[in-house]
């Protein structure tokens, strides 16, 4: 999605209601999740969790423990911590699909939580794919290039010099 990258939102949306007929049509087994995911993206880009809240916490119940960190990032970022920390997930980041945003996401908790030694654990995940967009595999969604979470985490970590080489 680079049109949500690039910050054309309503031309994102558009693109994601319209790749969901194909979808349909064929009768794919997860076929609204690409548009979910999308719209997910398209919010927390630009700030409007509240929008998604509901959406994601009944993805949350319906799939549980690999999708727990993007609730707990709406909850984060409405202010709603201890909902949040009562949400528990796992502590290493999930390695599927959903990897790269997992990452994203796991770096704008750590920085809203104070999280330094969770901070420095992204740094090692983040490293290697940080040519990569956060998003999914395939590249059907995507938030901003994980090079911008790994910077964030150097800035925050006090590192400035690697936030800039980043």
């Amino acid at each position: 999605m680079p049109t949500t990258v690039a910050g054309r939102f309503e031309e994102a949306e558009a693109r994601c209601a319209e790749a969901d007929g194909p979808f349909q049509r064929v009768g794919a087994h997860h076929a609204t999740a690409p548009r979910t995911l999308g719209l997910w993206t398209i919010r927390l880009t630009q700030g409007r969790e509240a929008e998604i809240e509901a959406d994601v916490r009944a993805v949350h119940r319906a799939v549980g423990a690999p999708v727990t960190v993007a609730p707990a990032l709406v909850l984060a970022r409405l202010g709603r911590v201890e909902e949040m920390r009562a949400m528990g997930f796992p502590t290493r980041p999930v390695a599927d699909h959903l990897y790269g945003m997992e990452l994203d996401h796991r770096a704008g908790l750590s920085v809203l939580l104070d999280g330094r030694s969770t901070a420095r654990l992204l740094v090692g995940h983040l490293l290697p794919p940080r040519e990569q967009f956060a998003g999914t595999a395939g590249g059907a969604c995507a938030r901003r290039p994980l090079a911008q979470a790994l910077g964030d985490l150097y800035r925050f970590l006090g590192e400035e010099r690697r936030a800039v080489e980043v």
